[in-house]
């Protein structure tokens, strides 16, 4: 299996998670020390809360490990509040990068490798200032001086609670849900279920409600090299006579898999553990006619060069309630009401 034994054992785990293994429950204990470290970190929060931030502050978060989707909802949430007029800035840990405490503007001139991949995405997708900084906020504090601003979303930290927020969006995916229902490591969760509730909104990858549903619609397949674009309707066609390989590094590779499917390709498989760099050596590692990866896998090459490579470029279609619910409490003269 290509991502050797971190990627078996994350993929054992995260199936043990789902499907309500018995042997779990030898992990138990741990979990019992990790609920009452949780609880102390909110008591002492609620006793000590963070002070206000200058700039209305919206987390888009979760309370599961693994990909629920939360990068592609911020592309889609900044795109939608700009359309309102409202100027949005993103701050991030940037996980997977180099950055520690020190706030660090992502620019044209970053690497992945160096703010982290998610950060890198975000900002190449929107054009919006993103600060990656461990402690959000002093992130957020050095984003609000550096840019004009009228709301930042937090990608991630929603149990980052020496950061303040006005407002709070859960992401879940819908297949997967809560999992066993434990918290870690005998299941997936970060908090419990309780935690939802404290929310304002919740979001659910191909759930069923208008208002809290959201899905992935394919846009393009772009060519790595060339630039050059194909429509999802034409690529089984373009591709019937050669093989295929998807190959991705993310918290829930048979999402993107799966969506490969769905458009009638026929495909090998190939998960990296999550936020993986693909190397040369990596890519050169798969057969196959045809290479199809993520825009979060893409920012993350090499400037190696393989004609086999091809980027699915995708949109997270969000509810308009949850657009209008924002732009009613922190967009143009809203504050002042």
């Amino acid at each position: 299996m290509i991502g050797g034994w971190r990627a078996f054992i994350e993929t054992k785990i995260t199936r043990a998670w789902y499907a309500g293994s018995l042997w779990l429950w030898l992990l138990f204990p741990l979990s019992v020390v990790f609920a009452g470290i949780t609880a102390l970190r909110r008591r002492y929060y609620r006793e000590n809360p963070p002070n206000r931030l200058s700039v209305p502050v919206i987390v888009v978060g979760g309370i599961t490990v693994g990909g629920t989707g939360k990068t592609p909802v911020i592309i889609a949430l900044i795109k939608a509040l700009s359309a309102h007029d409202l100027r949005v800035g993103v701050v991030s840990r940037g996980y997977g990068g180099t950055s520690g405490h020190i706030p660090q503007l992502v620019t044209s001139r970053s690497t992945a490798a160096q703010v982290g991949d998610e950060p890198m995405l975000i900002a190449l997708a929107t054009g919006a200032p993103v600060m990656v900084c461990r402690d959000r906020a002093a992130g957020i504090a050095q984003l609000a001086e550096s840019s004009p601003l009228d709301v930042v979303l937090s990608d991630d930290g929603l149990q980052h609670y020496g950061m303040g927020r006005d407002y709070e969006i859960v992401v879940l995916d819908g297949e997967r849900g809560l999992g066993n229902g434990h918290l870690l490591p005998m299941g997936p969760l970060r908090e419990g279920a309780w935690r939802l509730d404290l929310a304002d909104w919740i979001l659910i990858r191909n759930g069923d409600q208008p208002d809290s549903a959201f899905r992935y619609q394919p846009l393009k397949f772009r060519h790595w090299r060339s630039r050059a674009t194909l429509h999802p309707s034409v690529v089984r066609e373009q591709w019937s006579l050669g093989t295929i390989a998807a190959v991705t590094g993310l918290g829930q590779p048979e999402q993107f898999f799966n969506q490969l499917a769905d458009l009638g390709l026929e495909v090998s498989r190939h998960a990296f553990p999550d936020h993986h760099a693909l190397t040369k050596a990596d890519v050169d590692g798969i057969w196959g006619d045809v290479i199809v990866m993520t825009e979060k896998d893409a920012v993350k090459l090499d400037a190696f060069d393989d004609d086999r490579i091809w980027i699915l470029e995708i949109t997270a279609v969000i509810p308009a309630a949850l657009t209008d619910a924002i732009v009613a409490r922190f967009g143009p003269g809203a504050l002042s009401n």
